[in-house]
């Protein structure tokens, strides 16, 4: 009896999600009201509230969802590509450019850049945690010199990778020096690619 409740619940919160990301994409998140994303979803405005109290919430959870629709569609476009260092470069690539380039993203910043940025900083826990998780998983057991990279290893170097394409992404909102992801992949190339297989 469980699981089509939570499959029910489950549905719910992603037609809610879809409903603020079809009005914030409209609006931007100063102008969408709970109230409008609820009639949106066809769902009563407190069961948004109970979930996202606040409209900052719901942000901060589409892009936790976007993170993880990348993620996967990362993992499906380099599953080709044999040179593990050019697969974790265009990796970098590939997650910055879509969140560089997202429309939600680039339409807030643009709109609130105060609000946008607290987004990023003090609510991005969440995507920060993911990102860190998928590329942890993907760093451990390549090659490096003799040895494979070993499961903390790979934690310390995911982390130092993600600290700095968050920080890149923070730094580059308002600037806009790229012009496409393989501007991006060569600034990678360059500047973070030292610290994948450094040993070598």
């Amino acid at each position: 009896m469980k699981t089509p409740s939570a499959s029910r619940a489950e549905r719910t919160g992603q037609k809610i999600l879809d409903a603020a990301m079809t009005s914030l994409l409209a609006k931007g998140l100063k102008r969408t009201s709970i109230e409008a994303i609820a009639a949106l979803a066809g769902v009563s405005h407190m069961t948004v509230y109970r979930r996202w109290p606040h409209k900052e919430d719901l942000f901060s959870d589409l892009l936790s969802r976007e993170a993880d629709e990348l993620f996967a569609r990362v993992d499906r476009e380099l599953a080709g590509t044999g040179d593990p260092r050019e697969r974790l470069i265009e990796g970098f690539a590939a997650i910055f450019w879509s969140f560089y380039d997202h429309p939600l993203l680039a339409r807030e910043y643009a709109a609130d850049p105060a609000t946008t940025l607290r987004v990023l900083t003090v609510s991005s826990a969440p995507v920060f945690d993911r990102a860190v998780d998928y590329l942890a998983a993907r760093v451990a057991g390549l090659m490096t010199g003799d040895a494979p990279i070993g499961d903390d290893e790979a934690r310390r170097v995911a982390e130092v990778m993600v600290r700095i394409t968050h920080s890149l992404l923070l730094t580059t909102l308002e600037t806009r020096p790229f012009a496409n992801r393989g501007e991006v992949g060569a600034w990678g190339r360059e500047h973070v690619g030292w610290i994948l297989f450094s040993a070598d």
